[in-house]
């Protein structure tokens, strides 16, 4: 079959929206997906392109969405892999080497440094043997008891619904006190870090997460029936880390939510914290990319969960 390849626009954003749940068999909103292709504000427009069929209609989809990384006090343009999507009677017939192929020729002559992300186990193998990506690093997942009465518990025993939880949830976080946002708490002279820039912590609220204040420090945090993610606290001492996380089991057992959840880079302070007041999972995720220049080595990159465009 021949297909026709166009490069995204905004104006394809309800097609791209369209493919998204009938790849994935779920249901989602338009909304969300021009929140998150509203990347101007971190200095770019997303850069992917769409695959259609001989019906012009769409089949296979591959972005990237730009942001920022600071790197021994300077700012870099770079972006996150985003979503990759292919209908399953199009799938092997090499869409997605393509698209990835073509988007990062557009990200070379847009001066973007360089493309990370957090594949799946079914993408990462494109990634890596067909597209030339480095593995250097990976997430780890750490998390932290909660004494709570779990929401997946009542939800199962009395048959109530999602959106009840999700209601009371969001009551709780709003009822936090609001914090500022704040530098990347991983910033230091060695690594590259994401630039937690006021419009990042703008852009980011496609994902429906919270910013707030827990005892005079900032916190980022999202939520769903199991798990209070933490996406990043503006922590710099242990002390602090303890007396944060504190509070946040509490707030956690007040959403009937069982864990603190944590995703970070190797080498980083939080790795070395939870090690020791947390427990790690036996999950991880491998963290990869591919550099346009010799700006900044991909091995120095490293991430919270806030960084991941699923927060």
């Amino acid at each position: 079959m021949d297909y026709s390849i166009k490069r995204f626009q905004q104006e394809h954003i309800g097609e791209v929206n369209n493919l998204f749940e009938i790849a994935f068999q779920k249901p989602s909103k338009e909304s969300l997906f021009e929140k998150k292709f509203n990347t101007i504000l971190c200095g770019a427009s997303p850069i992917g392109f769409i695959a259609y069929d001989e019906n012009n209609a769409p089949v296979a989809f591959y972005g990237v969405y730009p942001c920022t990384m600071i790197y021994r006090g300077k700012r870099f343009l770079v972006a996150q892999s985003g979503d990759t999507m292919t209908l399953p009677e199009h799938q092997g017939k090499g869409l997605f080497t393509q698209l990835a192929k073509l988007t990062y020729e557009a990200c070379k002559s847009e001066g973007i440094h360089l493309v990370f992300g957090f594949p799946n186990e079914n993408s990462y193998p494109g990634f890596v043997k067909r597209l030339g990506w480095t593995h250097f690093d990976n997430l780890s997942v750490y998390m932290m008891r909660v004494k709570a009465l779990a929401w997946l518990r009542l939800k199962k025993t009395l048959r109530l619904p999602q959106s009840w939880h999700t209601r009371w949830c969001q009551f709780i976080l709003k009822r936090q006190p609001k914090s500022q946002p704040f530098a990347s708490s991983i910033t230091n002279d060695v690594h590259a870090v994401v630039d937690h820039s006021p419009d990042f912590f703008e852009y980011k609220c496609y994902g429906g997460n919270f910013l707030i204040d827990v005892n005079g420090i900032s916190v980022w945090v999202k939520f769903n029936e199991e798990y209070l993610f933490i996406g990043d606290m503006d922590v710099r001492t242990e002390a602090d880390f303890l007396k944060v996380t504190r509070k946040l089991k509490r707030i956690a057992r007040w959403c009937g939510l069982p864990h603190l959840r944590m995703h970070v880079s190797s080498s980083t302070q939080y790795d070395e914290w939870f090690q020791r007041h947390g427990k790690k999972h036996n999950l991880s995720y491998p963290v990869g990319g591919i550099a346009f220049s010799e700006e900044i080595p991909l091995e120095i990159l490293k991430f919270t969960t806030a960084d991941n465009d699923t927060f």
